[in-house]
């Protein structure tokens, strides 16, 4: 997962450049989490416990301007990246000396946002692993996370629904392929099942409807827990899309 971050103190800015980044990562299959910051100083004070892997960083705010909060990141974390986002050309060689990834002129391009995207995941691709790849009948598969629909376990098997690849039978446990999938969209609702929330279609009773008509079951101890983490999940998807 790409962990974003926008720094402006521009609330129209902000929202648009967040929905843009959003509809891009998702446009390639990626997932992400944005967050938002209202200024330098907010997005310093709460970096140490919160790293990210790209900050869109306004260089021209009142409170603490985007080269000197830049500087303090850094002094934090000497790998996250930082693309700076400015009406001004002015600023390209003080962005420099903070080793900025990229440099984005308003108003905003999306063709120029993608650059950027695309640079990034071509310079870091291990971000881009949003697939498993598994053995099935003595052959390799690749599975991309956006094709799996849901999980199912029995005893050492494992059958993975899939919307392209039709069910694949895979002999492994599904707790490794929990820990394996380290991306938001996967739940584990039952001992026996984990899904794919974005194929979710409802919650009816204890189960969740998925989108081949599949009925999962949600499992009693915790189940006001899955239901809210599913519930947030598509929230965040609504707001981001």
């Amino acid at each position: 997962m790409i962990k974003a971050a926008i720094c402006e103190d521009s609330e129209l800015d902000r929202d648009m450049l967040k929905e843009i980044i959003g509809l891009l990562l998702a446009d390639r299959g990626l997932a992400y989490d944005i967050v938002s910051y209202v200024s330098g100083r907010e997005l310093v004070s709460g970096y140490k416990n919160h790293p990210l892997d790209i900050i869109f960083l306004d260089i021209l705010m009142d409170d603490i301007n985007g080269i000197e909060t830049g500087r303090l990141i850094r002094e934090m974390d000497d790998k996250v990246e930082i693309v700076y986002c400015t009406s001004s050309k002015d600023f390209a060689i003080a962005a420099y000396d903070v080793h900025a990834m990229g440099y984005l002129l308003k108003p905003y391009e999306t063709l120029r946002i993608g650059a950027v995207i695309d640079y990034y995941v071509q310079k870091h691709p291990q971000k881009n692993h949003n697939y498993i790849e598994v053995k099935s009948r003595h052959k390799s598969l690749i599975i991309p996370y956006k094709d799996i629909i849901h999980m199912e376990s029995d005893n050492k098997v494992v059958y993975i629904y899939t919307t392209t690849q039709g069910i694949v039978k895979v002999y492994n446990k599904l707790d490794a392929f929990e820990s394996e999938l380290a991306d938001s969209r996967f739940l584990r609702c039952h001992q026996s099942y984990l899904v794919n929330m974005q194929y979710v279609v409802s919650v009816v009773d204890s189960d969740f409807i998925m989108i081949d008509d599949q009925m999962i079951p949600i499992r009693k101890s915790g189940r006001k827990l899955i239901v809210k983490k599913y519930e947030d999940y598509l929230k965040e998807s609504l707001k981001n899309h």
